[in-house]
């Protein structure tokens, strides 16, 4: 059975340097209406902190004889502690935040940039949404 915390994120701006969501968390089992469109939390990302996955190629001979190009993405741990460390990722927690974690960051923070971080080394690709449920 799942706790009732959600939140999402919607990117709101993207260059060559830095990409912006902004998010959303509440809590489904209290009057949760008051923050679902409230998305005043921020997650400011450098574009140099996403990590690329790792490529594997390979041709493979499919039983009607005809060879094709398989392409396999390895994904690699993220350094998220480095990179809040760093600052490549800043956060301004949202109004709906019930608990905060080390840096102080908002739980439900943390829980959308490991979806991003992991969806974007899945597809090769930033989301333009992104939700989480638990």
């Amino acid at each position: 059975m799942s706790m009732g915390y959600c939140g999402y994120a919607d990117l709101q701006d993207s260059d060559e340097t830095m990409v912006v969501y902004l998010y959303c968390c509440y809590n489904a089992n209290d009057d949760y209406e008051r923050f679902m469109q409230i998305e005043d939390g921020e997650l400011y990302i450098e574009r140099d902190a996403f990590v690329e996955p790792e490529i594997h190629e390979k041709i493979k001979k499919s039983p009607s004889g005809r060879k094709r190009l398989i392409e396999k993405r390895i994904k690699k741990d993220i350094p998220f502690g480095d990179l809040l460390n760093s600052g490549k990722i800043k956060v301004k927690n949202a109004s709906g935040t019930w608990k905060t974690l080390a840096y102080g960051i908002d739980f439900m923070a943390y829980n959308i940039l490991f979806k991003l971080f992991d969806e974007y080394q899945e597809t090769g690709v930033l989301p333009d949404h992104i939700s989480w449920y638990s």
